[in-house]
């Protein structure tokens, strides 16, 4: 399990990500480890610190019912966790990370996408389109983790500490940002001076009856305009109608800008090029 409701305080239960709950205060943690319960189904729960033999700190519970999502997990949600897990495993292992960009599509057209953990793992030529920081990094052995979009987003989604990490992020040759510089949950969005990107990442909420507009759930002020390059975003991700993108994740390199009445913050898709865009369909 990586979420658990703790009951506390029984009239205001809190849940808590697995990444949240293990960084409490020692004093904390004890106090409200005794209060955990299953999201799913409600039964008692428990929380298990880091061991020194590499078993991370989980959540998990001796009293799942026999048709708790949490004991019977589906696919879908072991990918997630999977996902979620590695990303986590950068962070506490990797000196910086590289966005591929590019993976998201190769997936798509059905190629083989090659996993690459680590630069020095990726072949020369393109290795040596890499910052330069990065190939001094694979010549000393340093860790530098490379990762496509859709597990950037899975485990976001899921809550891993990445929007909150101190981690060295490289959207291309020139430009590094540290992670919490550089995610932002669509709820936070705002300009940034010179119009600076960001990664923007959060939930669909709906898309107008044209396809247009996406509509965040986090931020009703917000809006995804995607008539620039709708058709090629429908076709890719497989969309035949609006209802296909609600509770959609999504996750995308662009700048946010205010519309004219400054109501309303529109997140403009960088160069209008999709493969600085992922979605996650339900």
């Amino acid at each position: 399990m990586l979420d658990a409701i703790c009951n506390y305080d029984p009239d205001n239960p809190k849940t808590y990500s697995i990444f949240e709950f293990k960084i409490l205060a020692a004093s904390e943690l004890d106090k409200l480890r005794h209060f955990l319960i299953c999201p799913v189904c409600q039964q008692k729960a428990y929380f298990r610190k880091a061991s020194i033999d590499g078993r991370q700190a989980c959540f998990g519970s001796r009293y799942h019912k026999i048709d708790c999502a949490e004991f019977n997990p589906s696919v879908r949600k072991k990918e997630e966790e999977k996902q979620l897990l590695e990303v986590e495993k950068v962070l506490l292992e990797s000196d910086s990370l590289v966005i591929d960009f590019s993976a998201p599509l190769v997936k798509a057209k059905n190629i083989p996408e090659k996993a690459s953990k680590s630069v020095k793992k990726i072949p020369n030529k393109v290795l040596n389109t890499q910052p330069a920081e990065v190939q001094e990094a694979a010549k000393s052995e340093s860790k530098v983790s490379k990762q496509g979009l859709k597990k950037l987003l899975m485990s976001l989604l899921r809550g891993s500490s990445l929007a909150d990490s101190d981690l060295w992020i490289y959207t291309s040759e020139k430009h590094k940002w540290r992670a919490k510089n550089l995610f932002v949950n669509i709820r936070d969005a705002q300009p940034m001076e010179n119009n600076a990107p960001r990664i923007y990442w959060g939930t669909i909420s709906n898309a107008d009856k044209t396809l247009n507009w996406l509509n965040p759930v986090e931020n009703s002020s917000a809006a995804l305009p995607i008539s620039k390059y709708r058709d090629e975003l429908l076709s890719h991700f497989d969309i035949k109608e609006a209802v296909d993108l609600e509770s959609a994740g999504f996750i995308l390199f662009g700048k946010c800008v205010l519309s004219k009445d400054k109501k309303r913050r529109f997140i403009h898709l960088w160069g209008n090029d999709l493969q600085y865009l992922y979605l996650l369909k339900k």
